[in-house]
């Protein structure tokens, strides 16, 4: 068995309330070893043994049925994190301000052309592609930023800053 990182998209923002002790519940429920939550904002980790593909299909079922809950579900293991950390092309940018640093993991690879996503940027923003991920720098926050409301637009994915990734594969590490 390997550990995994369960990423739900959109949780405890814009309507998507889900409690982490549901998740957890609903995590072992599907037999699942070692659930455990990561923040209130849908971080998951377990141990299995099944690929990824099965994990994000049966969690999104589970999700559905037990809770009424519709999200789309990401899952990486501790290498697919690893990959992500060392792919991004903003890591002076992320070790002076990792909060404002975003990894958006994907369902598939990143699209080749990011003028969908770049032409949205302002005041220094920057998008790279990496690993079935994306990177976004938000010098001035992404809370006001055209950019993080139009990645969604571009690409099907959920997005973590940079100190969430790195605890995710702090958890996933065997």
């Amino acid at each position: 068995m390997r550990k995994v990182a369960i990423l739900l998209r959109a949780i405890n923002v814009a309507g998507g309330k889900l409690l982490m002790s549901d998740l957890k519940r609903v995590l072992a429920g599907l037999g699942y070893a070692d659930p455990q939550t990561l923040l209130a904002s849908g971080n998951a980790v377990v141990a299995t043994a099944k690929p990824a593909d099965q994990v994000e299909a049966e969690v999104k079922a589970a999700l559905a049925a037990e809770l009424g809950l519709r999200t789309e579900v990401f899952v990486r293991d501790h290498a697919g994190l690893k990959a992500a950390m060392d792919g991004n092309p903003f890591g002076k940018f992320a070790a002076e301000h990792p909060s404002r640093t975003m990894v958006v993991f994907l369902d598939g690879a990143p699209p080749e052309d990011l003028s969908a996503l770049t032409r949205w940027a302002t005041a220094g923003e920057e998008v790279a592609a990496g690993p079935r991920c994306l990177y976004i720098t938000y010098p001035n926050g992404a809370g006001r930023s055209k950019l993080a409301n139009a990645k969604g637009d571009a690409a099907k994915g959920t997005a973590r800053n940079w100190n969430t990734v790195g605890k995710l594969l702090a958890l996933t590490a065997e």
